[in-house]
């Protein structure tokens, strides 16, 4: 079968696959699905906006919309540059709602992917990022003359420590006293050298995901995610349960693997004493966490 032909199949049989899994009942509650997804993303776009990005009916879409307002999912509000211009809002319902929803969708196409080898997993991501080029010539392509790397990953070691401070500095992400716990952290090596890293302070069963990073020159390019489930199952090996994590611009990345908000005070106390968590952080940063034992659910 041609690649052609096959991608067409492909795309059939997922989004009817995806449908299944986001629960949405019948065409009315599908719509739904469709807005909230799309406002998740899009937070504070227009309803003709709203119409151009999903190409629906518009008098489906200004029903759907309704009927969120009228749910307390959604609300119109001026925009502040613009009076003439109403944007749409996720109200906290409609927040929850759509992240519950993305999770659901995520975990799907995650599980589709599941029997990949990390190396297959960047090769599949480096032709999808292709083909999403392609529809959508706004969307970075790898360039040419910069073909996508292959990381090697392994447990950090001392010698490591310089490159790794550099590029926590870089990112502006704490380094004080990463080094204590680098006996947890996971490196990712390129043909450049050390590109990435990731790490965890475990406390009991509890543990704080930190100092993770991947190189600019290298991001966009789903060496995130694979460090991630590198991490993870590092964690998890090592007997932890509850992961959690501190963040002020990374948040839609770990969503997207299965990290979920919470509050800042309902962390374990061990959490809440450790130097980044009182120290290092601003309080701007939002705690996030997620669960290990569903791990084979992370991207």
């Amino acid at each position: 079968m041609k690649s052609s032909t096959l991608l067409r199949e492909v795309v059939r049989e997922y989004v009817r696959s995806q449908r299944r899994t986001a629960e949405c009942g019948d065409t009315a509650s599908t719509v739904e699905c469709h807005l909230l997804t799309e406002l998740h993303r899009n937070d504070g776009i227009t309803q003709q906006e709203l119409a151009n990005r999903l190409m629906l009916d518009k008098g489906w879409i200004s029903r759907g919309i309704d009927r969120l307002v009228e749910s307390g999912q959604v609300e119109r509000t001026p925009d502040p540059g613009d009076r003439r211009r109403v944007q749409l809002r996720l109200l906290p319902a409609g927040q929850s709602r759509a992240a519950a929803l993305e999770a659901r969708l995520e975990s799907h196409a995650a599980s589709l992917l599941r029997q990949l080898s990390p190396e297959q997993d960047q090769q599949l991501a480096g032709i999808l990022a292709q083909v999403l080029a392609n529809l959508d010539p706004q969307r970075r392509p790898p360039s040419a003359s910069c073909p996508p790397q292959l990381l090697e990953y392994r447990r950090a070691q001392p010698s490591d420590w310089p490159m790794i401070e550099t590029l926590l500095q870089g990112a502006s992400l704490p380094a004080a006293d990463a080094a204590d716990h680098l006996d947890r952290f996971t490196v990712g090596l390129g043909a450049a050298g050390l590109a990435a890293v990731g790490g965890f302070e475990r406390h009991g069963a509890d543990a704080l995901l930190r100092s993770f990073v991947v190189s600019p020159q290298l991001q966009g390019r789903r060496h995130g995610s694979t460090l991630l489930q590198h991490v993870l199952r590092e964690a998890a090996e090592d007997g932890v349960t509850n992961i959690y994590l501190l963040t002020d611009g990374a948040a839609r990345f770990f969503e997207r693997h299965g990290f979920r908000f919470m509050d800042r005070n309902l962390a374990p106390t061990t959490i809440r004493n450790t130097q980044e968590f009182k120290h290092l952080c601003p309080a701007s940063a939002r705690l996030m966490f997620r669960s290990l034992s569903n791990l084979d659910d992370a991207p």
